[in-house]
């Protein structure tokens, strides 16, 4: 998800139609501008070069589970047919991208679902499988602690946390953040009860790795990773 507002313009935005290395490229009403959700940036138009903002934090969830949270959400519907169907099922349980788009970087299967984000200008991506139950990387200059439940369907949000602290420690079959002492709930999907601030979630999302490596040819792929004891 994407802020509208750039310096003193506020842009309305929607898709474009046309699509780069298979994924979605918006245009904008005001000045004609074509983005990339993959390079996040403008990449044809007056605003060329201009870099997409984040905007904190979106979650991805299906429709039982928001329902749940949420029972009087009102569908948005088009005639007032609502569509119960979806024409992604085949591309879903397909090992082929779209229209047989396929990964140039073999690090990875091209469908492997990964997660990404970026940390000091460099972006970073790591297969979802990983990070089941939880897991820690060392940056270097901070350390990042992924979280995903054992056996989460795709639909669900990878959820990241970054300290430039000691790190985060695997402790009583759950995690927390070693000097602020926040223990990490996955029924809120949040670090809580510390002594201190606790980590907060930063940005990312979750992708395929074909529609990833095709925009961003540069990124790192965190293969291991470290528990901090």
């Amino acid at each position: 998800m994407y802020d509208r507002q750039y310096d003193d313009k506020i842009f309305t935005f929607e898709p474009s139609g046309g699509l780069v290395n298979a994924t979605l490229v918006m245009q904008d009403f005001e000045t004609d501008s074509y983005w990339s959700i993959m390079t996040h940036e403008a990449i044809q138009g007056k605003e060329k070069g201009t870099k997409l903002k984040e905007i904190p934090i979106s979650v991805k969830m299906q429709w039982q589970d928001w329902v749940k949270k949420y029972p009087h959400t009102l569908v948005l519907s088009v005639e007032g047919k609502e569509d119960a169907g979806s024409g992604y099922i085949n591309y879903f349980n397909s090992e082929k991208g779209f229209r047989g788009i396929s990964a140039t970087d073999d690090r990875l299967e091209s469908k492997e679902q990964i997660f990404i984000f970026v940390y000091e200008n460099k972006k970073y991506a790591v297969p979802n499988e990983q990070i089941e139950g939880g897991k820690v990387f060392d940056l270097g200059t901070a350390r990042i602690f992924l979280y995903r439940p054992e056996g989460a369907e795709m639909f669900y949000s990878t959820l990241a946390f970054m300290t430039k602290s000691i790190g985060f420690a695997k402790v009583d079959n759950g995690w927390r953040e070693i000097d602020s002492e926040c223990v990490f709930s996955s029924d809120t999907g949040s670090f809580a009860n510390g002594k201190t601030v606790c980590p907060k979630r930063i940005n990312g999302f979750d992708t395929f790795w074909y529609t990833w490596s095709l925009n961003n040819p540069d990124t790192e792929l965190l293969g291991g990773y470290s528990e901090e004891e």
